[in-house]
């Protein structure tokens, strides 16, 4: 890529490659470490570093075990130990009732934490995402997808402006930086970019607010009745700390240094009645029973060979975002480069049906021909049985029926799924 100062125009622009055969392609088809649950005695785990990547400022999975015991298992995704799975002593019935009846928080310190910051921060994320982040207001944030050169998926993340020349990401999946950072660095050597020590946490279910208050000082907790959507605002926490509390849609968290959201962890799991930590397999349930939005904003669902517009994600690409970006060519001619594949669910038929594995081969039910595969499973006491997230040919299509090797069926659905079954036993 063309190097340019500041005060030229920036021309720069990232040739698409060989189209991909996007669509139908597994992401445990290239790198065993894609995703993962493993004992805490795994040799990859007992390995660190030089295996998997671990991080967790503030050690927030220590203070958890202290009250609930040690993980039963952890979550890799990506080539890094994301989260925990579960704990000995909270039980996956107490974190879902704590989601749909209280309060459920996640820990988020195995994600990457980016800080941007120079005169031209804006620009420099513009130039990775086809969605505007120049027009971001301070305090105001944005879900974005950082795109690479075909216009499929590099990785996500949510970018919060915490300045006029200052900018904060918090990226998941692979935990690292988006891979084109350093060429549009490079076109604007006047603003940086670095990892940073922060952290943070997610708390979901409907008491999230109030939750959230009761870890701020009150002139700062009154204020997050009117805080909206991708919004965030400055607070101090009961014992001092400076943080950024950000509203999503469905979630609240805190962002702040590993010191405070560690101090913040000892207020919670001190509180059992209102703060319950939460692990993986629950956010898998919790994902694909969502209702709000298509919540499959997931590496495992959205990934390198994912094109955009055949994910549904048009919607973040900013209309009349001038200039260059990683993928625009590509996105701008979906004739060419998408058309394969969609984001779909699956119900099982049958409340018995077994859980099914990410990455495992999805079959059309009239052909017996592969049409697709499984990117996130897990169980839903709302529907009383299995359900899936799965990227399918074009040519399958809502309603239908499809089977797995097992010859169970399993019935597609549009997203987000609605429920269509009786509620089911607890597990």
């Amino acid at each position: 890529m063309t190097r340019h100062m500041p005060s030229a125009p920036v021309t720069c622009s990232w040739d698409p490659g060989p189209r991909f055969e996007v669509g139908l392609r597994s992401p445990l088809a290239k790198d065993e470490w894609v995703w993962r649950t493993l004992p805490p005695g795994h040799p990859a785990l007992v390995g660190r570093p030089t295996v998997l990547r671990r991080s967790d400022p503030g050690d927030a999975l220590a203070v958890i075990a202290e009250k609930y015991g040690q993980p039963k298992s952890y979550c890799v995704l990506g080539g890094s130990v994301a989260s925990v799975s579960n704990w000995e002593g909270v039980t996956f019935t107490e974190q879902y009732r704590a989601v749909t009846s209280g309060a459920g928080v996640f820990p988020c310190g195995g994600m990457y934490y980016l800080s941007v910051v120079g005169p031209h921060a804006s620009d420099v994320l513009d130039l990775l995402t086809p969605r505007r982040i120049d027009d971001l207001a301070i305090g105001q944030a944005a879900f974005a997808i950082f795109t690479t050169p075909e216009g499929t998926v590099d990785t996500e993340g949510v970018v919060l402006r915490d300045g006029e020349q200052s900018f904060l990401v918090s990226i998941g999946g692979e935990a690292c930086p988006p891979k084109w950072l350093h060429d549009a660095m490079d076109t604007y050597p006047d603003t940086h970019a670095h990892e940073t020590n922060m952290s943070s946490f997610n708390i979901k279910g409907p008491n999230r607010t109030k939750a959230m208050a009761g870890l701020l000082q009150d002139e700062y907790a009154s204020g997050l009745d009117t805080l909206r959507a991708f919004h965030g605002m400055p607070v101090r926490t009961r014992r001092g700390g400076n943080a950024w509390v950000v509203r999503t849609v469905i979630g609240i968290e805190m962002w702040a240094t590993a010191e405070v959201i560690r101090e913040a962890w000892r207020e919670m799991v001190a509180q059992p009645d209102s703060y319950t930590p939460c692990g993986w397999d629950l956010l898998a349930s919790y994902r694909l029973e969502c209702q709000e939005f298509a919540f499959y904003l997931c590496p495992l669902d959205i990934h390198r060979d994912t094109y955009l517009l055949d994910a549904g994600l048009g919607h973040v690409v900013s209309r009349g975002k001038k200039g260059p970006f990683v993928g625009r060519e590509a996105l701008e001619h979906p004739d060419r480069w998408g058309g394969r594949m969609w984001v779909g669910g699956l119900a099982a038929s049958s409340p018995d049906a077994p859980e099914r594995q990410i990455g495992e081969v999805v079959l059309d039910a009239g052909s017996d021909q592969p049409c697709g595969y499984v990117t996130s499973a897990g169980f839903s006491p709302r529907e009383g049985r299995q359900l899936c997230f799965v990227h399918l040919a074009a040519g399958i299509s809502p309603k239908e029926t499809v089977r797995f090797a097992d010859g169970t069926t399993w019935r597609v659905s549009a997203l987000p799924m609605a429920s269509a079954v009786p509620t089911g036993p607890m597990p």
